[in-house]
């Protein structure tokens, strides 16, 4: 019997001293100057940074390719000056502001001083007509808007704008645009990136101080019907002879298909089926 405990207790302790025995590792591997583990730290190229990928197609922004910019012309000034002064004497209001800073507010105080987006455009065209000599729109809208069924008028209402007006809204060109006889002419003006919608940041005073008077004001008193199309997402704006009959509808589509973006500030958004001003800004 006490044999039997002895025993008994020995075996215990043998196997308590097998699941206890340390296990052997293998001796490492010989070090060298190939060893992945001793390999030095790779060191950033300083004509390939780390974080691109040699075969990425993405270019950052800042890396893009410079837009063309306008280069102000001998006149600019000139007709910079004698806008704002038109605006000025409509608004009774200027701005301390030099330049084209000051004409960007006066245009806001334009639009805080009518009592209705309809004011605000009325105001728009009373300037627009100030801007030239008297009976100088009867006579174009007498003599040249009837010719060649108003492609001539087009056609030069096209050049004098991408000649004259490339300090108000940025760099334009003439481009070929499609007529409703479906014919083609040289009567579109194409903005690149709108200078005055970019300044002002506010989608009311492009719609109601620029594209809806400057409609009517072609249409009425020059005998040359205009759609202007503004992209709200990149700036840019199309100028084409067309019915204006769907300019409203136009803008429609262009609020409801537009994302909005923290650079542009939705202030006074017009809403033709009110008659009220309607205030939207994006925080």
């Amino acid at each position: 019997m006490f044999f039997r405990k002895v025993l008994g207790k020995c075996a215990w302790w043998r196997l308590w001293a097998v699941k206890m025995k340390p296990l052997v590792l293998p001796s490492p591997l010989p070090t060298s100057p190939f060893s992945l583990r001793h390999r030095p730290p790779r060191r950033a190229s300083p004509r390939f940074p780390t974080r691109f990928s040699l075969h990425s197609k993405t270019i950052a922004a800042d890396d893009a390719a410079p837009r063309a910019e306008y280069k102000p012309g001998v006149f600019d000034d000139l007709f910079l000056n004698l806008f704002r002064s038109k605006m000025v004497k409509e608004v009774g209001w200027d701005s301390e502001k030099p330049g084209y800073d000051g004409l960007i507010e006066v245009a806001h105080r334009l639009m805080m001083k009518g009592s209705s987006n309809s004011d605000t455009r009325d105001a728009a065209i009373r300037i627009l007509r100030s801007l030239f000599p008297p009976f100088l729109l009867e006579l174009y809208q007498l003599l040249i808007a009837p010719i060649g069924e108003g492609k001539l008028a087009a056609v030069m209402v096209a050049r004098v704008t991408a000649l004259t007006c490339q300090w108000l809204m940025g760099k334009c060109t003439v481009n070929s645009v499609d007529l409703l006889d479906g014919t083609s002419c040289q009567s579109g003006v194409f903005v690149e990136r709108c200078k005055y919608l970019e300044e002002s940041k506010c989608v009311g005073i492009c719609v109601n101080t620029c594209k809806l008077p400057t409609q009517s004001f072609f249409k009425d008193y020059m005998g040359v019907p205009l759609l202007m199309e503004p992209n709200f997402e990149d700036y840019s704006c199309q100028i084409s002879p067309s019915n204006c009959s769907s300019s409203l509808a136009f803008i429609l589509r262009s609020l409801k298909r537009m994302q909005p973006s923290k650079s542009l500030a939705w202030r006074f958004v017009p809403m033709p089926f009110d008659g009220e001003k309607s205030c939207r800004t994006l925080n």
